[in-house]
């Protein structure tokens, strides 16, 4: 049942007729959002040293090394079970979701989180991490890494992982849970925010915003770190990745080399060639509260990022007065830009 529902969720997603209401946002309207130069942070990092071979001999030739984020998962979180902000999700999986959860779980997980609650302070959310729809952003494809996450894919749905993400047994053990200050967001003494562990939907938080923040980073670390004890899909087991890039079909040095492939001439001939795919060398991201980019697509359109807790205080004009937020989660990559031939070295400057 949830591979068939994973897949019907991508397909549905990737069709949905595109609707905007009040506080909730379409797929459209995520994309058109998700253009943020700002966030996109490209930079020179360092140098890659390749070794080039022909028929004719060998060269050693350098490259930039090049450090970026991209838009990995749009990461929703709400109150009220099956009342998701991108209410595609919630029209595609909440029933298959809902239904598992019910038997992992084995009671009822519907309703609204602040039902469970003992305390005003202690807050609950639902939280999906959605591979972003978004499948380019402003730049030369040449000079980008290739993102990691498939777009519409649902990593994480936290009514899935209804067992672990309402009671926080997993993760309750766990070293990072039974030390005071590990793994906070913020900076000490400015803790205003609340901590990673344990990784579950309850937060002890008077500020309904922040708490929101914290589970969504929460979720982040399920997916990027490790999952254990979670149902949960990671984006990848290694952090370091060899990609081919390059359109085949390309008829040009120049839409061969903005693809990422290599132009290789037929022989006596200065026009006509074939573009051949090469393997670029590149470094996947791993979450760090203390640095991650998130830009807010809901309640308020920032064409900024932020890092939670780089500030104690709420970096939002907008509070959501029915608990629902959008953030897209910006990814750090790492990659040499290709040179044709073997990667032999690189560093950072």
């Amino acid at each position: 049942m949830v591979k068939f529902a994973t897949a019907l969720l991508v397909v549905t997603l990737s069709m949905h007729p595109l609707t905007i209401q009040g506080d909730t946002l379409s797929t459209e309207e995520i994309v058109a959002r998700s253009q943020s130069t700002d966030c996109l942070d490209w930079k020179i990092s360092g140098i890659c040293i390749w070794l080039r071979c022909s028929i004719f001999g060998c060269q050693v030739v350098t490259t930039p090394r090049i450090s970026h984020h991209l838009p990995d998962f749009v990461v929703s979180s709400y109150v009220q079970t099956g009342q998701s902000p991108w209410p595609v999700v919630d029209q595609s999986l909440f029933e298959p979701a809902t239904d598992l959860g019910l038997s992992l779980s084995g009671g009822s997980i519907t309703g609204t989180g602040s039902s469970l609650l003992l305390q005003d302070d202690l807050k609950f959310h639902e939280v999906d991490v959605i591979g972003s729809p978004v499948n380019r952003v402003p730049g030369v494809k040449r000079f980008l890494c290739r993102r990691a996450s498939q777009p519409f894919f649902p990593y994480f749905l936290s009514l899935r992982d209804a067992k672990a993400w309402r009671s926080g047994t997993p993760d309750s053990s766990r070293r990072e849970a039974l030390t005071p200050g590990k793994r906070e967001i913020g900076s000490w003494p400015d803790y205003t925010w609340g901590s990673i562990y344990p990784r579950s939907g309850f937060i002890l938080q008077t500020h309904t915003g922040k708490s929101a923040a914290v589970a969504s980073q929460r979720a982040i670390d399920v997916v990027l770190r490790d999952n254990i004890g979670h149902i949960a899909s990671r984006i990848a087991k290694h952090t370091v990745l060899d990609v081919k890039r390059g359109n085949p079909n390309a008829s040009s040095s120049h839409t061969c080399g903005l693809s990422g492939g290599q132009w290789q001439r037929f022989p006596r001939s200065n026009e006509h060639g074939q573009c051949v795919k090469q393997v670029w060398r590149q470094w996947l991201p791993i979450t760090d509260e203390k640095s991650d980019r998130w830009q807010m697509l809901l309640p308020h359109h920032s064409k900024r990022c932020e890092t939670f807790g780089s500030q104690p205080d709420w970096p939002y004009p907008e509070v959501a007065e029915n608990d629902r937020y959008i953030w897209n989660y910006w990814g750090r990559y790492k990659c040499c830009v290709k040179a044709g031939g073997t990667l032999l070295s690189h560093f950072d400057f």
